[in-house]
């Protein structure tokens, strides 16, 4: 990805945060973190991951989104400098989950004494 696209898509990504923070006022997306932004690099479209706090919540926030997608790209379109506002496409990210997943996964492990801090693990062959 090109530095150009690189700024672009970082900046778009504060620019929707600073939108949710300041512009939207939804219960349902308080918790909402948008964790990076890919753009075309025609600037057509946006895919905009998201992550909350409350898994339970993924669907109704989802749904929230999408209904607040004209206003968000409108609002977007008046703070960023570009020739064309992206299209916005939000998509769940679970990258957050995974790692924790991973994480307790690893302490369980640790915890229950299968593993021997001293010894290293070696890959299967």
């Amino acid at each position: 990805m090109s530095l150009r696209m690189e700024r672009i898509n970082s900046e778009l990504r504060k620019k929707i945060m600073e939108i949710f923070l300041r512009e939207v006022d939804d219960p349902d997306i308080s918790l909402l973190s948008i964790t990076k932004v890919i753009t075309t690099n025609d600037l057509q479209e946006s895919k905009v991951y998201f992550s909350v706090l409350d898994e339970n919540k993924y669907e109704k926030v989802q749904r929230s989104l999408n209904l607040m997608k004209g206003f968000i790209q409108g609002t977007l379109g008046k703070k960023i400098r570009l020739k064309k506002t992206p299209h916005l496409i939000f998509i769940k990210d679970d990258s957050m989950k995974y790692s924790v997943d991973i994480f307790k996964k690893i302490e369980d492990v640790k915890n229950s004494g299968q593993w021997d801090s001293g010894e290293t693990i070696k890959e299967s062959e």
